[in-house]
C-alpha cells in the first residue's frame, strides 16, 4: 500500500491567487507536479474507480481491481491504495483544491 503528500502550489506573482499546481510525492520517491486540472481530474477519477467506473482516459487514470484502487500517469503505475485510502486521498485533494490547506500526507 503506498504512502502520500500532497502540497499546493501556489503563483509566484501577485495579484494572482489560489493553488496553480498540486506536488504529488508517492512512497517518499520524486515528486510528480500536477496541473490544476490534472489534480482536479485525479479527485474526478478517484471518485469514479471508487464507484467502481474505472477511469482510464488521458495522462492519469485510477482502476477499480476489487480490494484496490491504481492510479497510474502516464501508463506507469505509481500507487495502488485500499477503498480507504483511495477516499482519504480524494477528500484531501478536494479540501487542497477548494484552499482549505496547502499539505496532507496519508
Amino acid at each position: 500500500m503506498s504512502s502520500w503528500t500532497l502540497v499546493a502550489r501556489f503563483p509566484d506573482k501577485p495579484p494572482e491567487r489560489g493553488v496553480v499546481a498540486v506536488d504529488l510525492t508517492i512512497d517518499g520517491g520524486d515528486p510528480l507536479t500536477l496541473s490544476l486540472v490534472e489534480a482536479e481530474g485525479l479527485e474526478s477519477a478517484l471518485g469514479n474507480a471508487l464507484t467502481s467506473i474505472n477511469d482510464a482516459s488521458g495522462r492519469i487514470s485510477c482502476v477499480n481491481v476489487g480490494v484496490q484502487i491504481v492510479i497510474s500517469v502516464d501508463k506507469a503505475t505509481v500507487a495502488s491504495l485500499t477503498h480507504d485510502k483511495a477516499e482519504l486521498m480524494r477528500s484531501q485533494l478536494k479540501e487542497l483544491l477548494a484552499g482549505s490547506g496547502t499539505e496532507f500526507t496519508g
